[in-house]
């Protein structure tokens, strides 16, 4: 039995050694662009804190939404506009999203404004349109891309323009981060990394696992005064135990992020099917006026989540179309799922809605799995705990590749060593 038990460890040992070898570039890489992202947010709205606050002048009303898009439009005719984002807090700007017609397909061309530089961040918003059509996997199909101006609700004044999706230091870390700046061939990469780290997880735990009470408590703190070897295997194996099952999380969503299958079986494990795709209602008031009652949509969804942090409203899809407005999720740990209801394009009427909570559990499972992966799930504990496990993480494949070397010399050395010298008889 203790000789199964050691042929075991040794089988273990091999197969942690051999993947983590395999994959301890591509791991540390993902890592180090992970703590750049994780707070891309925050850090955007600290560069461009102008973009997205205001100061709320005394006994001024609100502009409507009409008037806001009227006089966007006056400064920047070539502009159609594709939503709105209108948050709670009084002192936040009104995201106006919109698409150059004179740009060329796909691109976004620069529109005239006040007082502000072109931007470069990813909107928090994301794009217009979220209450279209799903895909399969319950995936929303990606809304009509296009750029986003943040304007004073007061006076409607652009204070900045978001044209790309994010900034370039962003863009970037994001490209090496899913693809190694390899396209295709490197998002398969990155796939099979978070695959070889779920095995290599286990793998360390069942090498962590201690025989006595002694040695748990050696294998829970790190010896901070032992010598350099002692002290890189402590960094490897007790920061790998403390952050394994973090680690195990962030490899788990990534593979299913990456792979089909590992989606197709998520649904399998929940005995739950995707989502039915959603279709918009066709407008109560086909043919009505081309005015769009933005304002009327707008008031319907407030009534309707009045709890919410922001609504999204967005344009109809064409002339016979519903306005949506979206709003965040309030089921615990989902406020990144929408809720999104279908209003009358020319009375803003309520004409039926489509709840998060009515998606099937594979399909809430799925869309859990990027929030989860980013840290975004909690907010900003999550994404602090997010930031200290891939500050760890980067350490592994370093302490790693020590012990490896250590204990490679160690046996070179000892099959290298001479013989001892028998004494010569006399």
């Amino acid at each position: 039995m203790i000789q199964l038990n050691r042929f075991m460890k040794v089988i273990f040992r091999r197969i942690h050694l051999y993947l983590a070898l395999a994959a301890g570039l591509v791991f540390f890489v993902q890592c180090l662009t992970g703590t750049v992202l994780v707070f891309e947010e925050e850090i955007t709205h600290a560069l461009h804190a102008e973009r997205y606050a205001v100061a709320v002048p005394a006994g001024q009303p609100r502009l409507t939404l009409a008037q806001l898009a009227s006089q966007f439009q006056q400064a920047n005719p070539k502009a159609k506009v594709l939503g709105f984002k209108v948050y709670a807090d009084p002192a936040r700007t009104v995201e106006l999203m919109y698409r150059d017609e004179k740009a060329r397909p796909g691109g976004s061309g620069e529109l005239k404004q006040e007082g502000s530089r072109p931007g470069g961040e990813r909107g928090p918003a994301g794009g217009p349109g979220e209450g279209g059509k799903r895909g399969q996997g319950g995936e929303k199909k990606r809304p009509e891309r296009g750029s986003t101006a943040y304007l004073n609700p007061y006076t409607g004044q652009v204070l900045g323009l978001q044209t790309e999706k994010q900034l370039p230091v962003f863009k970037f870390a994001e490209d090496l981060h899913r693809r190694l700046l390899a396209g295709e061939v490197g998002k398969a990469l990155t796939g099979l990394s978070a695959l070889f780290i779920l095995f290599i997880t286990v793998t360390g735990l069942v090498l962590w696992w201690p025989k006595t009470r002694d040695m748990l408590r050696g294998r829970l703190r790190i010896k901070w005064g032992a010598s350099g070897k002692r002290l890189t295997h402590d960094l490897h194996v007790v920061l790998g135990f403390y952050c394994s099952l973090f680690l195990f999380g962030l490899a788990l969503t990534g593979v299913i992020m990456s792979y089909r299958w590992a989606t197709e079986a998520l649904f399998t494990l929940t005995n739950s099917r995707p989502t039915v795709g959603l279709v918009a209602p066709v407008s109560a008031q086909p043919g009505s006026p081309r005015a769009v009652a933005y304002d009327a949509a707008l008031r319907t969804g407030q009534a309707t989540y009045r709890t919410a942090d922001f609504w999204r409203v967005s344009a109809p899809k064409d002339s016979a179309a519903a306005i949506t407005v979206s709003a965040p999720s309030m089921l615990p740990l989902r406020s990144l799922g929408l809720d999104t209801l279908f209003v009358d394009r020319a009375t803003g009427a309520a004409l039926g809605q489509h709840l998060y909570a009515r998606q099937t559990a594979g399909t809430q499972l799925r869309r859990l799995a990027k929030p989860l992966h980013t840290g975004e799930i909690g907010g900003v504990w999550t994404k602090a705990l997010a930031l200290v496990v891939t500050l760890c993480s980067l350490t592994f494949p370093v302490t790693g590749v020590l012990m490896w070397l250590r204990r490679t010399r160690k046996k070179s050395g000892k099959t290298r060593r001479p013989a001892a010298a028998q004494p010569v008889a006399g």
